[in-house]
């Protein structure tokens, strides 16, 4: 049966064949789907118990901080012939699997949002997510339709920031402008990048973003402003366009902004 906790939000993202042609990073979709009377275990990151989440939150935090998983982070259903503590059941109904991620407090404010299966595989953890900072809970993987032969698989967790790690080493924070474009930075993990590019009352800007989110991963942003956070040791680039602000004719140009980025352990 499923459990219930004080705190609990799910919602939605279909998988099946679409995305296994789209190709996205991280999925692994299997061509078997879900169905009755089928036992299967939920994974975090590849762990079927004590995973770890890793979060991308700035300093500093409060015991209700939520932030987005950084990329590369998966949860996955998998078949098992084995009945296990750790293993679900999909009852005489079930045709998918609910991942629900769920905190034991109702004191955190937590986006609605979850991951669905409808067949057997692994699916990227959506950066979108708001997520606590730290602390623990629990990945919850619920068959549906419900029945009463239908049993839950639990996956605990651990909420992991990865700017805590470098606060001893006190975490920086840059801030580039137009000028800047075509420039290398190095950071560190937790280091933050604030990219501010609004000083030109002529040009529209697009929303900088990040070409490898598990490395440099947004926070937050809008037009010709973003912060992003280090997180895994890799390169990216962050970019943006500008075009014209004008009502009338517009002259036919666009200005491209780039930073590299190196993000060191």
């Amino acid at each position: 049966m499923v459990r219930t906790r004080s705190a609990i939000w799910v919602a939605s993202v279909m998988v099946g064949g679409m995305l296994a042609i789209g190709g996205i990073a991280g999925a692994s979709p299997s061509t078997t789907l879900i169905g009755p009377h089928q036992l299967f275990v939920g994974q975090v990151n590849g762990r079927s118990t004590k995973a770890i989440i890793k979060m991308a939150c700035p300093l500093p935090l409060s015991t209700v901080s939520t932030g987005h998983p950084l990329g590369g982070q998966t949860v996955a259903v998998d078949p098992t012939s084995t009945v296990a503590s750790t293993s679900g059941n999909t009852g005489s109904r079930g045709h998918l699997v609910v991942a629900s991620f769920v905190t034991p407090t109702e004191a955190i404010p937590i986006t609605a949002t979850g991951v669905t299966f409808i067949r057997y595989g692994s699916q990227p953890i959506p950066t979108s997510l708001a997520l606590p900072c730290s602390g623990s809970g629990d990945v919850i993987f619920t068959p549906e339709p419900p029945s009463t032969s239908a049993r839950s698989a639990t996956v605990s967790v651990t909420y992991e920031n990865i700017a805590a790690a470098t606060e001893a080493t006190a975490s920086r924070t840059i801030t580039v402008t137009l000028a800047d474009s075509g420039h290398n930075y190095r950071l560190h993990r937790g280091d933050l990048l604030d990219v501010q590019l609004t000083g030109s009352s002529g040009v529209i800007w697009t929303e900088p973003a990040s070409s490898n989110q598990a490395v440099l991963q947004r926070t937050g942003g809008s037009s010709g402003t973003g912060t992003f956070v280090a997180g895994s040791h890799g390169k990216a680039q962050v970019t943006a366009l500008g075009t014209p602000n004008c009502s009338e004719v517009c002259p036919t140009y666009i200005v491209e902004f780039q930073v590299n980025v190196s993000v060191v352990r």
